[in-house]
Protein backbone atom coordinates (compact mmCIF):
# COMPACT_ATOMS: atom_id res chain seq x y z
CA UNK A 1 0.00 0.00 0.00
CA UNK A 2 2.76 2.49 0.85
CA UNK A 3 4.09 2.07 -2.11
CA UNK A 4 1.12 2.15 -4.37
CA UNK A 5 0.10 5.95 -2.91
CA UNK A 6 4.13 7.06 -3.74
CA UNK A 7 3.58 7.90 -7.46
CA UNK A 8 -0.34 9.69 -6.43
CA UNK A 9 1.82 12.02 -3.80
CA UNK A 10 4.51 12.97 -6.15
CA UNK A 11 2.30 13.18 -9.23
CA UNK A 12 0.20 16.12 -6.58
CA UNK A 13 3.06 17.89 -5.59
CA UNK A 14 3.88 18.73 -9.13
CA UNK A 15 0.46 19.79 -10.32
CA UNK A 16 0.99 22.18 -7.02
CA UNK A 17 4.11 23.30 -8.28
CA UNK A 18 3.15 23.84 -11.77
CA UNK A 19 0.31 25.99 -10.34
CA UNK A 20 1.67 28.13 -8.56
CA UNK A 21 4.44 28.83 -10.75
CA UNK A 22 1.79 29.45 -13.30
CA UNK A 23 0.58 31.64 -10.97
CA UNK A 24 3.58 33.53 -10.03
CA UNK A 25 4.37 34.07 -13.94
CA UNK A 26 0.95 35.53 -14.73
CA UNK A 27 1.44 38.05 -11.59
CA UNK A 28 5.02 39.20 -13.19
CA UNK A 29 3.14 40.09 -16.13
CA UNK A 30 0.15 41.94 -15.06
CA UNK A 31 2.81 43.97 -12.86
CA UNK A 32 5.02 44.48 -15.79
CA UNK A 33 2.33 45.48 -17.86
CA UNK A 34 0.74 47.75 -15.08
CA UNK A 35 3.82 49.34 -14.88
CA UNK A 36 3.76 50.21 -18.72
CA UNK A 37 0.90 51.61 -18.74
CA UNK A 38 1.42 53.65 -15.67
CA UNK A 39 4.51 54.91 -17.43
CA UNK A 40 2.87 55.20 -20.96
CA UNK A 41 0.37 57.44 -19.17
CA UNK A 42 2.95 59.51 -17.34
CA UNK A 43 4.70 59.87 -20.09
CA UNK A 44 1.71 60.54 -22.96
CA UNK A 45 0.95 63.31 -19.86
CA UNK A 46 4.26 65.24 -19.90
CA UNK A 47 4.49 65.39 -23.28
CA UNK A 48 0.93 66.60 -23.92
CA UNK A 49 1.88 68.97 -21.19
CA UNK A 50 4.93 69.94 -23.00
CA UNK A 51 2.76 70.15 -26.39
CA UNK A 52 0.63 73.04 -24.24
CA UNK A 53 3.00 74.15 -22.00
CA UNK A 54 6.02 74.34 -24.52
CA UNK A 55 8.48 76.95 -24.99
CA UNK A 56 6.37 78.94 -27.74
CA UNK A 57 4.58 82.08 -25.80
CA UNK A 58 1.20 82.86 -25.88
CA UNK A 59 1.75 85.88 -28.00
CA UNK A 60 3.61 83.89 -30.31
CA UNK A 61 0.82 81.33 -30.94
CA UNK A 62 -1.25 84.05 -31.26
CA UNK A 63 1.17 86.14 -33.63
CA UNK A 64 0.83 82.87 -35.75
CA UNK A 65 -2.95 82.05 -35.65
CA UNK A 66 -3.72 85.26 -37.04
CA UNK A 67 -1.26 84.96 -39.86
CA UNK A 68 -3.14 81.84 -40.47
CA UNK A 69 -6.10 83.33 -40.57
CA UNK A 70 -5.20 86.32 -42.95
CA UNK A 71 -3.60 84.00 -45.08
CA UNK A 72 -6.95 81.17 -45.06
CA UNK A 73 -9.13 84.70 -45.37
CA UNK A 74 -7.42 85.61 -48.78
CA UNK A 75 -7.09 82.27 -49.94
CA UNK A 76 -10.96 81.38 -49.44
CA UNK A 77 -11.46 84.58 -51.86
CA UNK A 78 -9.30 83.40 -54.23
CA UNK A 79 -10.92 79.82 -54.22
CA UNK A 80 -13.47 81.82 -55.20
CA UNK A 81 -12.10 82.61 -58.77
CA UNK A 82 -10.52 79.19 -58.93
CA UNK A 83 -14.01 77.71 -58.63
CA UNK A 84 -15.66 80.19 -61.58
CA UNK A 85 -12.67 79.44 -63.57
CA UNK A 86 -12.93 75.34 -62.99
CA UNK A 87 -16.60 75.66 -63.41
CA UNK A 88 -16.18 77.64 -66.41
CA UNK A 89 -13.75 75.54 -67.96
CA UNK A 90 -14.34 71.79 -66.74
CA UNK A 91 -18.21 72.10 -65.73
CA UNK A 92 -20.23 72.18 -63.14
CA UNK A 93 -20.05 67.95 -62.22
CA UNK A 94 -16.22 67.92 -62.35
CA UNK A 95 -15.84 70.85 -59.66
CA UNK A 96 -18.41 69.59 -57.64
CA UNK A 97 -15.78 68.22 -55.12
CA UNK A 98 -14.01 71.21 -55.22
CA UNK A 99 -17.41 72.71 -54.35
CA UNK A 100 -17.98 71.08 -50.90
CA UNK A 101 -14.40 71.42 -50.10
CA UNK A 102 -14.41 75.27 -50.50
CA UNK A 103 -17.86 75.33 -48.31
CA UNK A 104 -16.42 73.56 -45.55
CA UNK A 105 -12.93 75.88 -45.44
CA UNK A 106 -15.56 78.45 -45.82
CA UNK A 107 -17.48 77.12 -42.59
CA UNK A 108 -13.64 76.47 -41.14
CA UNK A 109 -12.79 79.95 -40.89
CA UNK A 110 -16.27 81.52 -39.91
CA UNK A 111 -15.24 79.14 -37.32
CA UNK A 112 -11.90 80.73 -36.55
CA UNK A 113 -13.30 83.95 -36.64
CA UNK A 114 -15.73 82.82 -34.33
CA UNK A 115 -13.36 81.40 -31.84
CA UNK A 116 -11.08 84.74 -32.07
CA UNK A 117 -13.79 86.98 -31.56
CA UNK A 118 -14.42 84.48 -28.23
CA UNK A 119 -10.60 85.07 -27.35
CA UNK A 120 -10.82 88.80 -27.90
CA UNK A 121 -13.81 89.22 -26.13
CA UNK A 122 -13.32 87.51 -23.22
CA UNK A 123 -11.13 89.42 -21.27
CA UNK A 124 -10.95 87.32 -17.85
CA UNK A 125 -10.14 84.47 -20.21
CA UNK A 126 -7.74 82.41 -18.28
CA UNK A 127 -4.11 81.30 -20.24
CA UNK A 128 -4.77 78.22 -20.76
CA UNK A 129 -8.13 79.04 -22.13
CA UNK A 130 -6.83 81.50 -24.52
CA UNK A 131 -4.24 79.16 -25.74
CA UNK A 132 -6.84 76.55 -25.96
CA UNK A 133 -8.50 78.66 -27.98
CA UNK A 134 -5.60 79.69 -29.86
CA UNK A 135 -4.35 76.39 -30.96
CA UNK A 136 -8.23 75.87 -31.96
CA UNK A 137 -8.01 78.44 -34.05
CA UNK A 138 -4.38 77.47 -35.66
CA UNK A 139 -5.82 73.75 -36.77
CA UNK A 140 -9.03 74.60 -38.11
CA UNK A 141 -6.76 77.07 -40.54
CA UNK A 142 -4.41 74.66 -41.28
CA UNK A 143 -6.61 72.04 -42.13
CA UNK A 144 -8.75 74.24 -44.12
CA UNK A 145 -5.32 75.22 -46.40
CA UNK A 146 -4.26 71.65 -46.95
CA UNK A 147 -7.50 71.20 -48.43
CA UNK A 148 -7.32 74.24 -50.46
CA UNK A 149 -3.47 73.34 -51.54
CA UNK A 150 -4.62 69.71 -52.90
CA UNK A 151 -7.14 71.18 -55.10
CA UNK A 152 -5.26 73.71 -56.41
CA UNK A 153 -2.43 70.61 -57.64
CA UNK A 154 -5.25 69.25 -58.56
CA UNK A 155 -6.51 71.43 -61.00
CA UNK A 156 -3.23 72.77 -61.92
CA UNK A 157 -2.18 68.92 -63.27
CA UNK A 158 -6.08 68.69 -65.15
CA UNK A 159 -5.16 71.78 -66.69
CA UNK A 160 -1.66 70.45 -68.24
CA UNK A 161 -4.26 67.77 -70.55
CA UNK A 162 -6.45 71.36 -71.89
CA UNK A 163 -6.67 70.83 -75.06
CA UNK A 164 -9.91 73.20 -75.88
CA UNK A 165 -7.27 76.49 -75.87
CA UNK A 166 -9.08 77.63 -79.11
CA UNK A 167 -12.42 77.70 -77.13
CA UNK A 168 -12.10 78.74 -74.61
CA UNK A 169 -10.39 81.89 -75.86
CA UNK A 170 -13.35 82.66 -77.89
CA UNK A 171 -15.90 82.09 -74.88
CA UNK A 172 -13.40 84.79 -72.96
CA UNK A 173 -13.57 87.09 -75.72
CA UNK A 174 -16.94 87.36 -75.77
CA UNK A 175 -17.22 87.50 -72.22
CA UNK A 176 -14.99 90.46 -72.26
CA UNK A 177 -17.43 92.26 -74.50
CA UNK A 178 -20.33 91.75 -72.47
CA UNK A 179 -18.18 93.02 -69.26
CA UNK A 180 -17.24 96.15 -70.89
CA UNK A 181 -21.21 97.14 -72.29
CA UNK A 182 -22.16 96.53 -68.53
CA UNK A 183 -19.25 98.64 -66.88
CA UNK A 184 -20.43 101.57 -69.39
CA UNK A 185 -24.28 101.58 -67.58
CA UNK A 186 -22.75 101.20 -64.48
CA UNK A 187 -20.53 104.54 -66.03
CA UNK A 188 -23.35 106.17 -67.08
CA UNK A 189 -25.29 105.71 -63.59
CA UNK A 190 -22.54 107.27 -61.81
CA UNK A 191 -22.26 110.55 -63.90
CA UNK A 192 -26.28 110.66 -62.56
CA UNK A 193 -24.76 110.05 -59.54
CA UNK A 194 -22.64 112.42 -59.20
CA UNK A 195 -25.32 115.02 -59.02
CA UNK A 196 -26.61 113.91 -56.14
CA UNK A 197 -24.09 112.53 -53.93
CA UNK A 198 -20.59 113.21 -51.90
CA UNK A 199 -17.87 112.34 -53.33
CA UNK A 200 -17.53 109.82 -50.35
CA UNK A 201 -20.63 107.90 -51.12
CA UNK A 202 -19.28 107.30 -54.71
CA UNK A 203 -15.83 106.01 -54.02
CA UNK A 204 -16.52 102.16 -53.78
CA UNK A 205 -18.57 102.54 -57.32
CA UNK A 206 -15.84 104.49 -59.11
CA UNK A 207 -13.37 102.10 -57.58
CA UNK A 208 -15.20 99.10 -58.90
CA UNK A 209 -15.20 100.70 -62.42
CA UNK A 210 -11.99 101.46 -62.28
CA UNK A 211 -10.59 97.86 -61.41
CA UNK A 212 -12.92 96.40 -63.85
CA UNK A 213 -11.79 98.08 -66.68
CA UNK A 214 -8.04 97.50 -65.97
CA UNK A 215 -8.98 93.62 -65.35
CA UNK A 216 -10.61 93.32 -68.84
CA UNK A 217 -7.61 95.29 -70.40
CA UNK A 218 -5.38 92.71 -68.81
CA UNK A 219 -7.34 89.67 -70.00
CA UNK A 220 -7.01 91.17 -73.19
CA UNK A 221 -3.88 91.52 -73.24
CA UNK A 222 -3.27 87.92 -72.18
CA UNK A 223 -5.83 87.04 -74.91
CA UNK A 224 -3.67 88.43 -77.82
CA UNK A 225 -0.48 87.02 -76.17
CA UNK A 226 -2.07 83.42 -76.14
CA UNK A 227 -3.34 84.18 -79.78
CA UNK A 228 -0.51 83.50 -81.73
CA UNK A 229 0.55 80.25 -80.11
CA UNK A 230 -2.98 78.62 -80.54
CA UNK A 231 -3.28 75.89 -82.88
CA UNK A 232 -6.64 74.51 -83.22
CA UNK A 233 -5.71 70.53 -83.96
CA UNK A 234 -3.22 70.28 -81.16
CA UNK A 235 -2.33 70.61 -77.36
CA UNK A 236 -1.22 74.39 -76.88
CA UNK A 237 0.82 75.23 -74.24
CA UNK A 238 -1.42 78.77 -73.48
CA UNK A 239 -3.33 77.03 -70.69
CA UNK A 240 -1.58 79.51 -68.32
CA UNK A 241 -2.04 82.41 -69.69
CA UNK A 242 -5.47 81.89 -71.16
CA UNK A 243 -6.31 80.97 -67.38
CA UNK A 244 -4.81 84.49 -66.15
CA UNK A 245 -7.38 85.95 -68.95
CA UNK A 246 -9.96 84.06 -67.09
CA UNK A 247 -9.06 85.12 -63.90
CA UNK A 248 -8.76 89.17 -64.90
CA UNK A 249 -12.37 88.48 -66.61
CA UNK A 250 -13.86 86.86 -63.36
CA UNK A 251 -12.09 89.71 -60.99
CA UNK A 252 -13.64 92.08 -63.76
CA UNK A 253 -17.33 90.49 -62.94
CA UNK A 254 -17.03 91.01 -59.66
CA UNK A 255 -16.05 94.30 -59.58
CA UNK A 256 -19.62 95.57 -62.37
CA UNK A 257 -21.32 93.32 -59.86
CA UNK A 258 -19.81 95.50 -56.80
CA UNK A 259 -20.88 98.68 -58.68
CA UNK A 260 -23.85 97.41 -59.20
CA UNK A 261 -24.55 96.82 -55.10
CA UNK A 262 -23.10 100.30 -54.37
CA UNK A 263 -25.47 101.68 -56.31
CA UNK A 264 -28.15 99.17 -55.06
CA UNK A 265 -26.98 100.24 -51.66
CA UNK A 266 -26.93 104.14 -51.87
CA UNK A 267 -30.88 104.37 -53.50
CA UNK A 268 -32.09 101.81 -50.54
CA UNK A 269 -30.24 104.01 -48.06
CA UNK A 270 -31.72 107.47 -49.23
CA UNK A 271 -35.23 105.73 -49.53
CA UNK A 272 -34.43 103.94 -46.08
CA UNK A 273 -33.49 107.88 -44.46
CA UNK A 274 -37.33 109.11 -46.23
CA UNK A 275 -38.92 106.51 -43.86
CA UNK A 276 -36.91 107.08 -41.28
CA UNK A 277 -37.66 110.92 -40.85
CA UNK A 278 -41.18 110.29 -41.28
CA UNK A 279 -41.00 107.46 -38.08
CA UNK A 280 -38.84 110.34 -36.09
CA UNK A 281 -41.77 112.47 -36.48
CA UNK A 282 -43.74 110.41 -35.38
CA UNK A 283 -41.85 109.92 -32.63
CA UNK A 284 -41.13 112.94 -31.42
CA UNK A 285 -44.55 113.18 -30.73
CA UNK A 286 -44.96 109.99 -28.70
CA UNK A 287 -41.85 111.79 -26.71
CA UNK A 288 -43.21 115.28 -26.02
CA UNK A 289 -46.26 113.63 -24.19
CA UNK A 290 -44.10 111.60 -22.08
CA UNK A 291 -41.58 114.07 -21.41
CA UNK A 292 -45.06 115.44 -19.68
CA UNK A 293 -46.11 112.60 -18.12
CA UNK A 294 -43.08 111.26 -16.90
CA UNK A 295 -42.79 109.61 -13.40
CA UNK A 296 -39.87 111.84 -12.00
CA UNK A 297 -37.48 114.55 -13.21
CA UNK A 298 -34.67 112.32 -14.21
CA UNK A 299 -36.62 110.21 -16.57
CA UNK A 300 -38.31 113.93 -17.88
CA UNK A 301 -34.96 114.90 -18.88
CA UNK A 302 -33.23 112.16 -20.41
CA UNK A 303 -36.55 112.39 -23.00
CA UNK A 304 -35.82 116.09 -23.25
CA UNK A 305 -32.22 115.45 -24.37
CA UNK A 306 -33.07 112.84 -26.80
CA UNK A 307 -35.67 115.01 -27.88
CA UNK A 308 -33.46 117.60 -28.49
CA UNK A 309 -30.88 115.22 -30.34
CA UNK A 310 -33.35 113.07 -32.89
CA UNK A 311 -34.51 117.45 -33.90
CA UNK A 312 -30.80 118.09 -34.31
CA UNK A 313 -30.72 115.04 -36.69
CA UNK A 314 -33.54 116.06 -38.58
CA UNK A 315 -32.72 118.97 -39.25
CA UNK A 316 -28.83 118.16 -40.20
CA UNK A 317 -30.71 115.28 -42.82
CA UNK A 318 -33.11 118.02 -44.53
CA UNK A 319 -30.88 120.26 -45.19
CA UNK A 320 -27.85 118.44 -46.31
CA UNK A 321 -30.22 116.68 -48.85
CA UNK A 322 -30.54 120.14 -50.90
CA UNK A 323 -26.75 119.48 -51.58
CA UNK A 324 -24.56 116.40 -52.75
CA UNK A 325 -24.84 114.66 -49.46
CA UNK A 326 -24.44 110.95 -48.39
CA UNK A 327 -27.58 108.94 -47.23
CA UNK A 328 -25.16 106.58 -45.87
CA UNK A 329 -24.07 109.25 -43.04
CA UNK A 330 -27.86 110.88 -42.96
CA UNK A 331 -28.85 107.03 -41.82
CA UNK A 332 -26.30 107.01 -39.06
CA UNK A 333 -27.37 110.09 -38.03
CA UNK A 334 -31.04 108.97 -37.43
CA UNK A 335 -30.59 105.72 -36.37
CA UNK A 336 -28.32 107.04 -33.55
CA UNK A 337 -30.66 109.74 -32.92
CA UNK A 338 -33.54 107.01 -32.97
CA UNK A 339 -31.57 104.31 -30.60
CA UNK A 340 -31.26 107.20 -27.89
CA UNK A 341 -34.99 108.58 -28.00
CA UNK A 342 -36.09 104.32 -27.85
CA UNK A 343 -34.16 103.74 -24.62
CA UNK A 344 -35.36 107.15 -23.35
CA UNK A 345 -38.69 105.86 -23.84
CA UNK A 346 -38.26 102.34 -22.86
CA UNK A 347 -39.86 102.64 -19.32
CA UNK A 348 -43.05 104.72 -20.91
CA UNK A 349 -44.11 102.18 -23.41
CA UNK A 350 -45.75 99.00 -23.47
CA UNK A 351 -44.64 95.25 -24.58
CA UNK A 352 -46.47 95.81 -27.69
CA UNK A 353 -45.66 99.36 -28.41
CA UNK A 354 -41.09 98.29 -28.22
CA UNK A 355 -42.64 95.59 -30.35
CA UNK A 356 -43.94 97.93 -32.86
CA UNK A 357 -40.90 100.87 -33.05
CA UNK A 358 -38.69 97.61 -33.14
CA UNK A 359 -39.80 96.78 -36.10
CA UNK A 360 -40.06 100.47 -37.50
CA UNK A 361 -36.72 101.03 -36.68
CA UNK A 362 -35.23 98.06 -37.56
CA UNK A 363 -35.57 98.27 -41.36
CA UNK A 364 -33.32 101.09 -41.49
CA UNK A 365 -30.54 100.01 -39.33
CA UNK A 366 -30.75 97.08 -41.38
CA UNK A 367 -29.81 99.14 -44.53
CA UNK A 368 -26.97 100.87 -42.66
CA UNK A 369 -25.83 97.33 -41.38
CA UNK A 370 -25.61 95.87 -44.64
CA UNK A 371 -23.78 99.12 -46.19
CA UNK A 372 -21.03 99.34 -43.69
CA UNK A 373 -20.59 95.42 -44.16
CA UNK A 374 -20.26 96.33 -47.76
CA UNK A 375 -17.99 98.81 -47.55
CA UNK A 376 -15.65 96.91 -45.20
CA UNK A 377 -15.72 93.81 -47.07
CA UNK A 378 -14.19 95.83 -50.27
CA UNK A 379 -11.49 97.41 -47.73
CA UNK A 380 -10.84 93.70 -46.85
CA UNK A 381 -10.88 92.39 -50.72
CA UNK A 382 -8.32 94.86 -51.49
CA UNK A 383 -5.55 93.44 -48.88
CA UNK A 384 -3.85 94.16 -45.98
CA UNK A 385 -6.56 94.19 -43.54
CA UNK A 386 -5.43 92.84 -40.21
CA UNK A 387 -6.93 89.53 -38.87
CA UNK A 388 -8.22 91.62 -36.01
CA UNK A 389 -10.45 93.69 -38.61
CA UNK A 390 -11.57 90.58 -40.57
CA UNK A 391 -13.00 88.99 -36.98
CA UNK A 392 -14.73 91.98 -36.51
CA UNK A 393 -16.28 92.03 -39.93
CA UNK A 394 -16.98 88.34 -39.28
CA UNK A 395 -18.52 88.78 -36.20
CA UNK A 396 -20.77 91.90 -37.83
CA UNK A 397 -21.91 89.39 -40.50
CA UNK A 398 -22.69 87.18 -37.71
CA UNK A 399 -25.18 89.34 -35.73
CA UNK A 400 -26.34 90.29 -39.31
CA UNK A 401 -27.54 86.40 -39.61
CA UNK A 402 -28.74 86.57 -36.34
CA UNK A 403 -31.06 89.18 -36.59
CA UNK A 404 -32.42 88.50 -39.52
CA UNK A 405 -33.47 85.03 -38.03
CA UNK A 406 -34.79 86.51 -35.16
CA UNK A 407 -38.65 86.59 -34.83
CA UNK A 408 -38.44 89.25 -31.63
CA UNK A 409 -38.45 92.56 -32.85
CA UNK A 410 -36.80 93.71 -29.78
CA UNK A 411 -33.96 91.47 -29.94
CA UNK A 412 -34.02 91.41 -33.91
CA UNK A 413 -33.23 95.36 -33.76
CA UNK A 414 -30.42 94.38 -30.31
CA UNK A 415 -29.09 92.33 -32.98
CA UNK A 416 -28.77 94.53 -35.65
CA UNK A 417 -27.41 97.22 -33.83
CA UNK A 418 -24.60 95.18 -32.86
CA UNK A 419 -24.32 94.24 -36.48
CA UNK A 420 -23.90 98.03 -37.21
CA UNK A 421 -21.06 98.43 -33.80
CA UNK A 422 -19.17 95.55 -35.03
CA UNK A 423 -19.14 96.86 -38.84
CA UNK A 424 -18.07 100.37 -38.05
CA UNK A 425 -14.92 98.93 -35.97
CA UNK A 426 -13.95 96.45 -38.39
CA UNK A 427 -13.73 99.43 -40.80
CA UNK A 428 -11.75 101.56 -38.15
CA UNK A 429 -9.30 98.60 -38.11
CA UNK A 430 -9.50 97.88 -41.50
CA UNK A 431 -8.17 101.46 -42.52
CA UNK A 432 -5.74 101.62 -39.39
Amino acid sequence: MFFLELPLVAATDTAEIVRGTTIAVVTIVVLVVAVGVVAFVTLFRRGGDRGIRGTASQSALESRAAGLLVALDDRVREADLELGFAVAQFGADAAHDFTSSLAEARGQLTEAFRLGQQRDDAASTTDQRRRGLTLQMTALCEKALATLDRFDASFAARRQDEVEASATAQQLRAQAVRLLDRLAAGARQLAAAEELYDDDVLTVPRRELAAGRSEIAAAETALDAAAANISPTGVNAVTDTLRGAATALHRAERAAAATDQAFAEIAEAAAAVLQLREATHSDLLEARLAAESAPDPQSGARILTAIAASERALERTVAASSNRHSPLEQLALLNDARTELDSALSTARNQQQRFEHARAAYQGTLVAARSQISVVRELVGRGGASARARTRLAEAERQLMIAEAETDPVEALDAIRRSVTHARDADALARY
